[in-house]
C-alpha cells in the first residue's frame, strides 16, 4: 500500500479486529491487489494484547491503526473508524473478509456516483464451502446488510447515532444501523457488482457467548427502537429467538442472555429513540418481501 494518492479512489476501508493476532494481514494483502486502490485503510484493534499493531505498521506503513484499551466490539470499532474517515465513501470488511474483484473500489465510486440517493451498498457475500455468486449489475432496495462487506456514504452515517459499543454484537450491529438509516429516509441497496468473500464456516455461531448475546441484543434492539405500542413485537422476537436456539439444541447461554436484557436496556437507556409505528411496519415489510432487482447498466459502467 506504499505510495502516494495517484490512481486511488476517494474510498476509505475500515476493518475492526479483536483477538485474531495477525490474521488481518491476509485481508490487507488482498486489498492491495485491487486496482485502483482505496485512498486510505483504517484498522481498529480492540483491546490489543499481541504484536498485531507492530506487524501491521511494519508491513503496511500507510495503514492508519486505531486502538482501544477497552473492548468496543466490531460496531464500536467501525464507528471510531468511520468518524476518522476523510473520504466521502467507506467500505467495511471484517478481519477475515475481503474483496475478490480487482475493480471493487472503482465500482463503489461508480455506484454511488450513479445513485446519489443511496446511502449504503450491501455487497454479495459468501462463505467457505459456498458457491461464488456471479458478478452482475442488479440492484434492489432492502434495508439490511452484513457488516463484513458493505460501502457507505460517510456523511449519511454521521447523521445518525451509529453503532453501539457492544463487545459481542450479534443480533444488533447491522439491524440497529439499518433501522436508523431507514428512519432517516436513507436508502440501502443490495447490489450485484460488489462481491466479498467471508473466510469462515460460521461454526463459532454455536458458542454459548454468541447464543447469549443474540438474545440480549435482540431485546436491547427492541427497547431502543420500538414505541410502547410495539414492544410486544420485541417480546415475541425474543421468544422466537429462544425457540430457534432450542430447536438447534444451543441451550448454553439462553438463560444468561435472557437475564442480561434488563441491565443492558438500563445501560443504554439514553439512546432510546422510538421509531414511528408506520415507519417500523414499512421497514419490516421491506425486509421480508421478495427482492425486485433492477439493472443499472453494465458491470463496468459502460
Amino acid at each position: 500500500m506504499a505510495g502516494g494518492q495517484e490512481g486511488r479512489v476517494p474510498v476509505s476501508v475500515i476493518i475492526p479486529t479483536y483477538g485474531r493476532g495477525t490474521a488481518i494481514i491476509k485481508v490487507l494483502e488482498r486489498i492491495a491487489l485491487c486496482r485502483p486502490l482505496p485512498a486510505k485503510i483504517i484498522v481498529h484493534l480492540d483491546a490489543p494484547a499481541d504484536n498485531a499493531l507492530a506487524e501491521i505498521s511494519s508491513l503496511f506503513p500507510d495503514v492508519v491503526v486505531l486502538s482501544s484499551n477497552t473492548r468496543l466490539g466490531p460496531g464500536g470499532g467501525r464507528h471510531r473508524a468511520l468518524m476518522a474517515c476523510d473520504t466521502p465513501f467507506a467500505v467495511s470488511f471484517d478481519d477475515d473478509s475481503y474483496p475478490i474483484d480487482e475493480q471493487f473500489f472503482s465500482e463503489v465510486e461508480r455506484l454511488f456516483g450513479q445513485n446519489e440517493d443511496v446511502a449504503l451498498l450491501a455487497a454479495q457475500i459468501w462463505h467457505r464451502n459456498e458457491e461464488m455468486p456471479g458478478l452482475s449489475d442488479w440492484m434492489y432496495d432492502r434495508p439490511s446488510f452484513v457488516g463484513c462487506g458493505f460501502a457507505i456514504r460517510v456523511e449519511a452515517y454521521r447523521k445518525i447515532r451509529g453503532y453501539l459499543p457492544r463487545p459481542v454484537a450479534y443480533g444488533v450491529e447491522e439491524t440497529d444501523v439499518s433501522l436508523q438509516l431507514f428512519a432517516a429516509r436513507q436508502r440501502i441497496c443490495q447490489v450485484g457488482a460488489l462481491r466479498v468473500f467471508h473466510d469462515t464456516d460460521l461454526k463459532h455461531h454455536s458458542s454459548a457467548v454468541i447464543t447469549a448475546a443474540s438474545i440480549t441484543n435482540l431485546g436491547l434492539y427492541a427497547f431502543l427502537h420500538y414505541p410502547a405500542s410495539r414492544l410486544g413485537w420485541g417480546v415475541l422476537q425474543v421468544a422466537n429467538r429462544v425457540r430457534f436456539l432450542a430447536s438447534r439444541r444451543r441451550f448454553r447461554g439462553i438463560i444468561a442472555g435472557f437475564l442480561a436484557i434488563p441491565l443492558d436496556c438500563y445501560r443504554f437507556r439514553q439512546y432510546r429513540d422510538p421509531v414511528d409505528p408506520d415507519v417500523l411496519s414499512r421497514f419490516f415489510r421491506l425486509i421480508s418481501r421478495d427482492p425486485k432487482p433492477t439493472m443499472q447498466g453494465s458491470v463496468n459502467g459502460s
